[in-house]
């Protein structure tokens, strides 16, 4: 297989993600969360070099992105090297629908994820034009600055407001693939951080939480350009917040991504 795609993507690279024997591995250097444990951005890029992967060692000539993603966070991601392996549920036409392990180093599933990708897939949508929340987000960013994982990626909270939010982020080197665009994974990492920040704009908990599920639906191959991501709390009980996130490119407000994520305070 051809790892051009992944060997020469900085966002890849600075996971430390390689191919080795049918396998995604990935070896992290430094803790990607202030906690210890991988970032929920980080876990669900793994899924999607995966799929990815298996999908151009069955296929050579393809250039997949990816269609839909659903992740399934079992336990927090600790120690330094995981693992992810797909498998190929079914090839129809230009479609491939898998499912992909991820592991620790112990050998334990921390995340299940099932993804379609495509080849040649283009969908169109503009974001509606809403203000920007008005309330100061200094808290959030300082919170966010302390994450390793998100550091250097030029993500920026624009304002926020009570159960919704919006972040920026930017062409940072951090965040591209191969091809100068933005790595599937930021917009991931990007999607993740706006669906777990903006329960906190309703509650406060001094234990912290962590993503429960995350959907990610992708029109395309990703942007060029600087893109925001717009969170809406839907619903909530004590414990659980289901949000909406909305990705879009920032100058023109194309949709990108469209996402839905489940987040459970401890």
């Amino acid at each position: 297989m051809d790892t051009t795609w992944l060997d020469e993507s900085p966002f890849l690279r600075d996971l430390g993600v390689r191919w080795h024997d049918g396998e995604v591995v990935m070896t992290v250097t430094e803790p990607h969360t202030a906690h210890g444990a991988l970032h929920g951005g980080a876990t669900a890029a793994l899924a999607l070099a995966a799929a990815q992967a298996t999908m151009r060692a069955e296929d050579p000539e393809t250039d997949p992105s990816t269609t839909s993603l659903h992740v399934t966070y079992a336990r927090s991601g600790r120690g330094s090297r995981f693992t992810a392996a797909s498998t190929t549920l079914r090839r129809a036409r230009e479609l491939g629908f898998h499912q992909t392990e991820i592991r620790d180093e112990a050998g334990q599933v921390i995340a299940g994820a099932s993804s379609t990708l495509a080849d040649g897939r283009q969908g169109t949508g503009v974001a509606p034009d809403a203000p920007v929340p008005p309330g100061d987000p200094a808290v959030f960013t300082k919170a966010a600055e302390a994450i390793p994982f998100l550091r250097g990626r030029k993500l920026r909270f624009e304002g926020v407001g009570p159960g919704e939010l919006e972040l920026s982020m930017g062409l940072a080197e951090r965040n591209l693939d191969a091809k100068g665009r933005f790595d599937e994974g930021a917009l991931v990492t990007l999607i993740d951080m706006a669906g777990t920040s903006v329960p906190w704009t309703l509650a406060r908990s001094g234990n912290g939480g962590a993503t429960i599920s995350l959907h990610a639906q992708f029109l395309g191959p990703a942007p060029a350009e600087p893109v925001t991501a717009r969170a809406t709390v839907r619903a909530h009980d004590e414990r659980v917040f289901w949000t909406d996130i909305t990705v879009f490119t920032t100058a023109d407000r194309k949709i990108h991504a469209l996402s839905q994520l489940a987040y459970r305070f401890a």
